[in-house]
């Protein structure tokens, strides 16, 4: 809708709404942006992320870290956010570098609920089957939590620029 002579009147055809908010500069050759999520709303970034196909998180689930209860809800429940932070984790190998020992510990002083089974004598992962618990975890599995070097403060971050 937009407003015309003192009447609100809707669009017909296609359109395009521009913000008074810059999204995204180019300097030296290198795209800079703040919101991603705006950015891809005007470009095709498909070619810059990447996200778990439905045989990757079978994979995902099958792997010796974890510990999924059922591999097809965790499949059904992985929406683009989901896929796109399992994705990033397997590409880290962040499971495969820390043990899940360490992992547990960090997770306790982050007060996100780690639960981890014993499965022949080794420790592993279990994946939440509610979708808010299983984006904590995969939020809190590819470091998107930081402590503040001064004041130990925990927080939460958007971004992994790094310094």
């Amino acid at each position: 809708m937009f407003h015309s002579a003192n009447v609100y009147k809707k669009i017909e055809g296609i359109g395009l709404t521009v913000d008074n908010k810059m999204t995204a500069t180019l300097q030296d050759g290198a795209l800079k942006f703040h919101s991603f999520h705006l950015l891809r709303q005007i470009f095709d970034l498909s070619a810059y992320y990447n996200e778990a196909t439905d045989v990757d998180i079978q994979e995902f689930a099958n792997s010796e870290i974890v510990a999924v209860q059922d591999a097809d809800a965790l499949v059904s429940i992985s929406d683009t956010w989901v896929r796109m932070k399992l994705w990033l984790i397997s590409q880290s190998q962040i499971l495969q570098k820390i043990p899940v020992s360490d992992i547990k510990a960090v997770a306790a002083e982050f007060n996100i609920n780690l639960s981890t089974t014993n499965d022949g004598g080794e420790e592993k992962i279990v994946i939440p089957d509610t979708k808010k618990d299983l984006k904590t975890l995969l939020r809190f599995l590819d470091e998107d939590y930081y402590k503040s070097p001064l004041l130990q403060n925990h927080y939460m971050t958007n971004s992994k620029r790094p310094l």
